[in-house]
């Protein structure tokens, strides 16, 4: 069973078009370059029909460590408070406004989020010249959540791909019949039809290197033979 990576798997028709599912397929799989059997494709895509397919929920840093492989950081959340004005831009506030359900935060106020992440012990990092700071080698990566079911449409694409799919497999299939055909056409001359040294002819043709080509001739009165 042939091996085929996502891209080539898409080719074949055996994929979803959702965008969504396609993420989840490659997150399945390990990546775009990664290569898995087209059994192995096809039990994914069936798993997303029957139960629905990943969608991302959020995005989480990892870094990379001295093993060469990446570890997930702590991700950190802090809010801060403060105003806003066109002329004097965000200005923060030192304490923590009032809050009401209906008027919102006292003074006009506004609350602020900001998401850092924590790298693990021990990853791996530069140290920068001017700073002094670490800096990280480190990416993103999606967190995948609930599941959604495919629409009715999407549904109907993926049974349409899969039938032209197998249609294009065939064809291909026929095609290396037909090379193959030639190929033994093209090779059933005299030497395809000779036999090895010590076996038995079937043709009643001599076997390659035994007795020469069977014709002889005189020379000084010898016969020799070719």
């Amino acid at each position: 069973m042939a091996a085929l990576d996502f891209g080539m798997a898409l080719a074949r028709g055996m994929l979803p078009k959702a965008e969504a599912a396609q993420k989840d397929l490659l997150n399945l799989a390990g990546g775009r370059n990664v290569f898995k059997s087209e059994d192995w494709w096809n039990k994914a895509v069936d798993e997303q029909i029957k139960s629905g397919y990943r969608t991302v929920e959020s995005q989480n840093k990892e870094f990379l460590m001295p093993t060469g492989e990446y570890q997930p950081g702590k991700k950190e959340t802090s809010t801060s408070y403060g105003t806003y004005s066109p002329l004097f831009g965000w200005q923060a506030l030192s304490y923590t406004p009032t809050y009401s359900p209906f008027f919102g935060y006292a003074g006009g106020a506004s609350a602020r989020t900001s998401v850092s992440y924590k790298a693990p012990e021990g990853a791996v990092f530069t140290v920068d010249p001017k700073t002094k700071e670490k800096q990280y080698t480190s990416r993103f990566y999606d967190v995948f959540g609930k599941r959604e079911d495919f629409t009715a449409g999407e549904l109907s694409d993926i049974e349409s791909a899969a039938r032209r799919g197998a249609q294009q497999a065939k064809r291909t299939a026929e095609e290396s019949k037909k090379s193959t055909r030639r190929l033994a056409r093209g090779t059933g001359g005299l030497v395809a039809k000779a036999v090895l040294p010590g076996e038995k002819p079937a043709t009643g043709l001599p076997s390659l290197g035994d007795i020469g080509l069977g014709l002889t001739t005189t020379a000084l009165g010898k016969g020799l033979e070719l």
